[in-house]
């Protein structure tokens, strides 16, 4: 072994590298917009959600691009769990092709004959098309052309190391030595942070005679292992559903390569006959290319009994605080056959959805240090309180028929829909917050004196809320207040001392926190007609209660 054939090595390895980086990036730029449409419209079941993943994967060529946006999708709420568990499955099947590119292109015709040809091409596209989809789909084009000149590097030095390197000194065979070279699957994995790469390494070091098939299907395996690490790096910090997809990831490929590992002999006899069907030259590549597509499948096959445990399992991992308080508490279906004390749940549950709305308005209005992105996450509890009481209102209503249940349900929908109004209108606030700390002094201070006297409306309201007593606090206090500051702002705009941004703002926020009182008031008004309705007294909605 020479200095010339170790610097061929590592520079075939970087030319790989390399070509995979422009090749996926630029696949990804092309076809950003197909993985989009894809993972939203067609992952509705497992099966399409797998076929999903393994069409996407084998497009962009990259795994972990395809694990990333499904990671992506679950925290926007397009995708569930399930789903995106199915996608990054498939996901693992899809990246095989990258294998069977180097096995069946890499060593079967003259690489530099097209090699050399796409990179230029490639190029001409990418420079001539900058950021448009045909300057990606250069980008891609040169990816594959360094790609490809990267495989004839490797091809032409492990070629040479084959007739230097005595293999009888580090293959012995054995269970032993499958494991070692699984180990060193996943050390190089981890450390190029790419699997594709180590089994092209793996592949181009078996066609060159430097490993056995048995010693490269042990490293393929922990080159699938080894990828999890990525996955696992990426996660560190990010959300609980981020967190949930990559336990999912690693679940699937350590379970894969357990068994792939226990039942190598068996695969390998399986490969021993493929590699005897296939032309010399290329068996011993596109054996192993076989393999990491059998043992990826067997994977498909061995979790599709087990993911939906594996995803109630999940479900109960990494809880954030709010994930915790988003689960109904008090919504039980034994009270259903019992309409009032489902009400009384009902009006409980309704407690906890009124406490995070005020909770972000009174933040929203008078606490300037109140993150406005951990508001956002709080409207989160809002959305799922409300999909679980809707549930609830739902199967309450199939199971009573009774006109005073009828007349009653309503109310709690109406309330949710008031609820959420005024969590919106506390981010809206918050999110002009800079603009009104800009305002005169004078313009501000009105501002945030109007908005304590709201908050002194969303005291009483909670006070409603835990005692299911007492005078309802109405909008009629705040009213006069809002009608005094508009003619002040709007008497002042026409003077000049505020500009038509400034006045704009002003009458904006004074707006929201009018608003704010009404849908306050209006949420009262349900709340007390539920508990009137409860309690057996109501005989219908009360006067006022028309929106």
């Amino acid at each position: 072994m020479n200095l010339v054939l170790i610097g061929g090595a590592i520079g075939g390895i970087g030319l790989f590298l390399l070509g995979m980086r422009l090749m996926t990036d630029g696949l990804k730029l092309a076809a950003g917009a197909m993985l989009r449409d894809v993972l939203t419209r067609w992952t509705r079941t497992r099966g399409r959600a797998l076929w999903s993943g393994v069409l996407i994967t084998g497009i962009v060529q990259s795994s972990s691009a395809v694990t990333v946006a499904s990671i992506g999708f679950v925290n926007a709420g397009v995708l569930t769990l399930g789903q995106a568990m199915w996608v990054i499955f498939g996901s693992n099947v899809g990246t095989t092709m990258t294998g069977w590119i180097v096995a069946l292109v890499g060593f079967d015709i003259k690489i530099e004959a097209f090699a050399l040809p796409l990179l230029g091409i490639g190029m001409f596209l990418s420079l001539t098309g900058v950021s448009s989809r045909r300057g990606a789909f250069g980008e891609a084009l040169a990816g594959f052309g360094v790609f490809f000149l990267g495989i004839a590097t490797l091809k032409t030095t492990f070629a040479g190391l084959g007739q230097a390197v005595d293999l009888g000194a580090f293959v012995s065979g054995g269970i032993l030595n499958d494991i070692m070279f699984v180990a060193i699957g996943i050390v190089m994995t981890t450390l190029v942070q790419s699997s594709s790469a180590v089994i092209a390494i793996a592949l181009t070091a078996a066609a060159g005679g430097i490993l056995t098939v048995e010693a490269g299907a042990s490293l393929v395996i922990g080159a699938n292992v080894g990828t999890t690490t990525t996955a696992a790096l990426a996660v560190l910090g990010a959300t609980s559903n981020a967190r949930r997809v990559a336990v999912s990831h690693v679940v699937f490929n350590v379970l894969t390569g357990i068994v792939a590992l226990l039942l190598l002999p068996v695969l390998l006899v399986i490969v021993d006959a493929t590699e005897k069907t296939l032309a010399a030259g290329v068996g011993s590549t596109a054996a192993l290319a076989l393999f990491h597509t059998v043992f990826n499948v067997l994977g498909v096959v061995l979790m599709w009994p087990l993911a939906p445990r594996l995803e109630t399992w999940l479900a109960d991992r990494f809880v954030t605080a709010e994930e915790d308080e988003a689960r109904p508490r008090h919504l039980d279906d034994t009270g259903l056959a019992l309409p009032a004390l489902a009400l009384d749940a009902i009006v409980l549950e309704l407690g906890r959805v009124a406490a995070v709305a005020f909770g972000i308005a009174r933040a929203a209005f008078l606490d300037p240090a109140a993150s406005a992105d951990r508001l956002r996450r709080r409207r989160g509890i809002i959305d799922a309180l409300n999909d679980a009481i809707v549930a609830y209102v739902q199967k309450l209503s199939a199971a009573n028929n009774a006109q005073a249940v009828a007349e009653a349900l309503p109310h709690p929908i109406r309330a949710l829909m008031h609820l959420s109004g005024i969590a919106d209108l506390g981010l809206a606030v918050a999110g002009r917050r800079a603009e009104i700390a800009a305002l005169p002094d004078d313009v501000e201070n009105q501002i945030i004196s109007y908005a304590t006297l709201i908050v002194g409306q969303i005291d009483a309201a909670e006070q409603l809320f835990g005692e299911g007593a007492g005078s309802l606090p109405t909008e009629d206090a705040t009213l006069p207040v809002y009608n005094r500051l508009k003619v002040a702002f709007l008497a002042a705009a026409s003077r000049g001392d505020l500009s038509a941004d400034q006045t704009e703002i002003a009458l904006d926020t004074l707006h929201d926190l009018k608003e704010t009182a009404h849908l306050i008031d209006r949420v009262c008004k349900r709340i007390a007609a539920i508990h009137q309705a409860a309690a057996g007294g109501m005989e219908g909605e009360p006067a006022g209660q028309g929106t």
